[in-house]
């Protein structure tokens, strides 16, 4: 038997989350020498898990230690499609035949971009047997999941982020509702995603370098911020082109007045600096600031 993992619970009074619970599946990069799960984050409505941000390596086991069940999904965001973001959807696609799911699933993702495929053309190249004068699919075994055949028992719905600098709105249920918008990871595609429920709203940067102003707009006055602490303030130029320093952190989060800030995603790099990380932060943002880690729950 599985239970809900509620280690170190941050507990905020806020009436308009009430009922919606963060949980980090993975707060790690794609180092494979931290201990940590790659980069997933779950969010929990009236005690089922509702939405799943990233499918890092080690997220599904994590998925399961939390006690989540892959029939409460109701859509899977990502935010960009590197390894230690996306390399876990095939496990959750394949576990959902375990599941008993009739319902389709959406999976939301970014546009092509230099040498990265749309989320589309991901899920396609993935599964997608009828591709095979083209490009051979990875997984052609698990193609009913991504057109309507005999055996098939629930649909992937993949969509990917339009080519605009507009915010991407999309309805995934009654009172749900995700948005997303163009951040720069370099030269990656790569999107914010911002989740409300009600009045309780969540947002993640993902990968990110803050030079657009984007995550800020995004992020207006959200409940939560989930900000990824890859790199040190005194990272080099190539690396800030990649990822936002602390002080950086600071500054969005501060421009965009989020109550709460989650730091993830950290490396090796970052680990043995989180007390010097949260000081350089908070001369630039007053608000509360939470070190996660993995399988931890904020309320």
């Amino acid at each position: 038997m599985v239970f809900l993992v509620n280690c170190d619970a941050a507990n905020t009074k806020n009436s308009a989350c009430e009922g919606v619970k963060l949980q980090i599946l993975g707060s790690g990069g794609p180092e494979i020498d931290d201990g940590l799960a790659s980069s997933s984050y779950l969010i929990w409505v009236d005690n089922k898990a509702s939405i799943l941000i990233d499918a890092g390596g080690g997220s599904s086991l994590n998925f399961e230690k939390s006690g989540a069940k892959f029939n409460d999904l109701q859509a899977i965001l990502l935010t960009h499609l590197h390894v230690d973001h996306s390399v876990e959807l095939p496990v959750y696609i394949k576990a959902g035949y375990f599941s008993g799911r009739d319902v389709f699933l959406p999976v939301l993702g970014p546009n092509e971009g230099e040498n990265f495929p749309s989320t589309i053309t991901f899920v396609k190249a993935l599964f997608d047997d009828r591709n095979k004068n083209k490009l051979n699919s990875v997984y052609p075994y698990l193609s009913d999941n991504v057109y309507q055949q005999s055996s098939t028992d629930f649909l992937i719905s993949a969509k990917s982020y339009p080519n605009t600098n507009q915010i991407w709105k999309s309805n995934i249920a009654d009172n749900l509702n995700v948005s997303a918008l163009q951040v720069f990871h370099g030269k990656i595609p790569a999107i914010a995603w911002r989740v409300d429920y009600k009045q309780c709203s969540i947002s993640f940067s993902g990968d990110m370098n803050g030079m657009s102003g984007n995550l800020e707009l995004l992020a207006k006055d959200s409940d939560w911020l989930v900000a990824h602490n890859a790199v040190p303030e005194n990272a080099g130029k190539i690396t800030k082109f990649l990822h936002m320093p602390p002080s950086k952190i600071g500054e969005v989060a501060n421009n965009a007045n989020v109550k709460n800030l989650v730091l993830s995603h950290f490396m090796n790099r970052t680990r043995s600096k989180k007390a010097k990380t949260v000081q350089q932060i908070k001369e630039k943002y007053k608000g509360n600031i939470h070190l996660s880690k993995d399988l931890q729950i904020f309320n």
